[in-house]
């Protein structure tokens, strides 16, 4: 991971992001982007019935809180990132978070990927991040811009819909958003020895 070729929204860029939240994006943050399948299935599903969401960022299982300031060096990071082993993720089956609106694809092994985040967070680019508003849970979200009555509804139209599988995770990806706030991935950390 060759942290000097990272390009981060400018100033001017970040007045025009519409939501004052945005801004603690600005360095990014570590995720994890699903391989084919179930990205393109989970991408669809966003695109159809959270497109707004769809548009600022595919697929993907969050990671880690924000960080802090630019990313400058990686050793650090490479370093917490080889400490953990790959390991299988299992997707679905369908889940939400009421009364908190949305829907995702439930993922496993929670407790794994709990160590992995709380190995990364321990890197100094976290150093005075704002803190997680919520307890960690693993997720892929399908649709989060919607009320209660929609999360209930999609519940139901959605049972037996949605992809439910695993796959490999040997590496986490860190993501930036442009200048629009679409979020791209700029590096891959690689999982192990």
């Amino acid at each position: 991971m060759t942290a000097n070729k990272f390009v981060y929204a400018s100033e001017a860029d970040i007045v025009k992001w519409s939501k004052l939240w945005q801004r603690d994006y600005r360095f990014g943050l570590l995720l994890i982007f699903p391989p084919d399948p179930p990205k393109s299935q989970v991408d669809a599903l966003r695109a159809k019935y959270d497109p707004v969401s769809q548009s600022v960022i595919g697929a993907h299982i969050t990671l880690t809180v924000c960080f802090s300031e630019e990313l400058t060096g990686s050793t650090e990071l490479e370093f917490f990132a080889s400490r953990i082993d790959p390991f299988t993720i299992y997707y679905g089956p369908l889940v939400n978070y009421l009364p908190a609106p949305g829907v995702c694809l439930g993922i496993q092994p929670q407790q794994k990927l709990a160590e992995l985040v709380k190995s990364l967070e321990s890197a100094s680019v976290f150093t005075g991040a704002k803190p997680r508003p919520y307890p960690f849970s693993a997720h892929m979200t399908i649709a989060e811009n919607i009320t209660a009555e929609q999360t209930n509804s999609l519940m139901v139209e959605l049972k037996d819909k949605v992809p439910v599988g695993d796959f490999l995770c040997d590496h986490v990806s860190y993501a930036v958003p442009d200048a629009r706030f679409h979020f791209t991935e700029r590096a891959r950390l690689k999982l192990g020895r």
